[in-house]
């Protein structure tokens, strides 16, 4: 077990290391320490139960390694589709994938898997898109950051970024703020106007939490 998830992580860590840099970087300083993105990253990878995945989905993990990029993509929707936090390793590596598609599908699907997840615990009392705490048994993606400033500095190919942007907007990284401004800059329609709507609804987000946090602390005084 132990060594699967070795196996894991080695190659996440040396396919998304190698991510070229931004063309432009926003003079404004980093809002994180990338060496503690990456302590949490890897114990938040520890703390899954990878094997799993093997035992409930043996057909799909099966064409995940194959070798061939169609049976592959196959893999990657199908996992995504379960909804499974434990689908999230084996997908990360594919993330850095020589076939462009399945590069694509893997980040759509990534994106998808998360962003359903996290919507699971939208606030519909409340106008607009807001994420209600986390609820027993919720697992807290924060440490999936590391992983989300690589996509953020892989070249602009109009997708690998309008991803991160998404799952950095619903996972709430405030972090990344200075990324997001980056990407509004993007030529890419799809990036720059997900960018502008991250930062909008991140503003919206953070005056939910604002505001249900000073409702608990009044609560706790009564």
């Amino acid at each position: 077990m132990r060594a699967l998830r070795m196996i894991l992580l080695t190659g996440i860590c040396i396919g998304l290391s190698g991510t070229s840099l931004f063309a432009k970087q926003v003079s404004l300083p980093p809002n994180y320490d990338e060496a503690v993105l990456k302590k949490n990253f890897d114990a938040f990878m520890e703390s899954l139960d990878m094997l799993t995945v093997c035992k409930d989905y043996p057909k799909a993990v099966r064409k995940l390694l194959s070798g061939d990029p169609e049976k592959q993509i196959q893999a990657v929707k199908t996992l995504a589709e379960t909804g499974e936090i434990e689908i999230i390793p084996w997908l990360l590596p594919f993330l850095e994938a020589e076939n462009k598609s399945l590069r694509i599908w893997t980040g759509a699907s990534l994106d998808k898997l998360i962003s359903s997840y996290i919507l699971k615990r939208r606030d519909r009392s409340m106008p607009g898109v807001v994420i209600g705490p986390l609820r027993p048994n919720d697992k807290d993606l924060r440490p999936l950051a590391w992983v989300i400033l690589k996509m953020f500095r892989r070249p602009d190919d109009g997708n690998t970024h309008a991803y991160a942007i998404t799952i950095t907007r619903y996972v709430g990284l405030y972090e990344f703020v200075r990324e997001l401004e980056q990407c509004r800059e993007s030529r890419h329609p799809a990036v720059s106007n997900k960018a502008k709507w991250a930062l909008k609804s991140l503003k919206l987000q953070q005056e939910y939490e604002n505001k249900t946090s000073s409702k608990g602390a009044d609560a706790d005084k009564k």
